[in-house]
Order: structure tokens, then C-alpha cells, then sequence
């Protein structure tokens, strides 16, 4: 497909982290990872500390899904989670061709050692078996994860300003999306 990225399913992955979808068995682990998140990164997500702190762990359970397409993908140092990424499908019938990625989240002792890149790429590669396109935002302020985005084949399309509020200050986000080779069946 003209403008696509080719997608490198061969690159290898450093030895200190592996990655997998999540499973019910890991929510414990998931929830304490998000949380982190939702404090150290406010700006980063949709959500917040205070809405999601009190959810009972069954709910979070639940909301790991168990089957494809959607998935939430976490990269493990032996048994510790340090990072994670969520893909889904969009419900909406005429926007199924479509997913996005979301809550991109590296702990912070593990950041610069490719485990953001990795989880990406590993969102994109299975994207790529179920959509021809792939969106996410990211906060404009984030450098750091702008730059891996475009040099994974993220292009912009838009910026929605005041997209978080936290408090009286607002928080702007770059869209991007990314075509993706048509799946194989599709």
C-alpha cells in the first residue's frame, strides 16, 4: 500500500523484557501499573487516578480482553510489568476498518531502553491483522513520545486543543494515524 509503513515483524527484542497480551491473571498488576500512570502522567490520559483508584479488581478484570482484537499488551522484566499498551477495534459498524492505541504507559526506570518502541510496534503489528487503520493521540508536550510515534509511521492529521483538563490547566493532543496493509481475509 503506497504511504504505508512496511511493518518489521523480525526485529529483535532486548533480553531484559519480553512482551504479551495481558490476561485476567494479571490484573492485580495492570491496576497497580495504571494507577502509577494516572498519578505521574496525569496529562497523558483520558482518565484519572481519582475515577479509576476505586474500582474493585473484578472490574478490572473485565476489562482485560480474553480474545482478539482488542488486547492490551505489557512488557514484562522477568515476572514485573513495566509497561503497557491497549489496542481496540472500533464498535461502530462503519468504522470496524479502524483501531486505536491506547494507554501507552512505560514506568519510568525502563524508559530509553526501547520497551515504549517495542510495545508499539508490537500494537502495530497486530493491528495490522485486523484494521487498515491504526490512530492515537499523543499530548503535544511529549516530545519523547512524538518522536517514537513518526518514526514508527504515525503521521499527524489534527490537534485537539484542550483535549485534557486537569484542574484550570488544559492539555492539547496531536492525532495521528497510520494506514496499515489490508488484513489477509479481510
Amino acid at each position: 500500500m503506497e504511504g504505508s509503513p512496511e511493518i518489521n515483524r523480525q526485529e529483535p527484542m532486548p533480553d531484559a523484557f519480553s512482551i504479551r497480551p495481558l490476561r485476567p491473571s494479571d490484573a492485580s498488576a495492570y491496576r497497580d501499573l495504571r494507577l502509577e500512570a494516572l498519578q505521574s502522567n496525569p496529562e497523558a490520559f483520558g482518565s484519572s487516578y481519582e475515577e479509576e483508584a476505586p474500582l474493585p479488581l473484578e472490574t478490572i478484570e473485565a476489562r482485560i480482553p480474553t480474545s482478539n482484537p482488542n488486547a492490551i499488551f505489557g512488557a514484562f522484566a522477568g515476572d514485573v510489568l513495566v509497561g503497557m499498551a491497549g489496542f481496540a477495534v472500533y464498535d461502530r459498524l462503519k468504522a470496524r476498518h479502524k483501531g486505536v492505541m491506547w494507554g501507552v504507559y512505560v514506568k519510568p526506570e525502563w524508559r530509553k531502553q526501547r520497551v515504549g518502541k517495542a510495545l508499539v510496534r508490537r500494537v502495530i503489528d497486530h493491528a495490522s491483522r485486523h484494521v487498515i487503520m491504526l490512530e492515537a493521540a499523543v499530548g503535544l508536550a511529549n516530545e519523547s513520545a512524538r518522536r517514537t510515534y513518526h518514526g514508527l509511521g504515525f503521521r499527524p492529521y489534527g490537534i485537539e486543543r484542550k483535549a485534557i483538563r486537569i484542574g484550570d490547566v488544559f492539555h492539547d493532543e496531536e492525532l495521528l494515524s497510520m494506514d496499515l496493509p489490508q488484513p489477509t481475509g479481510a
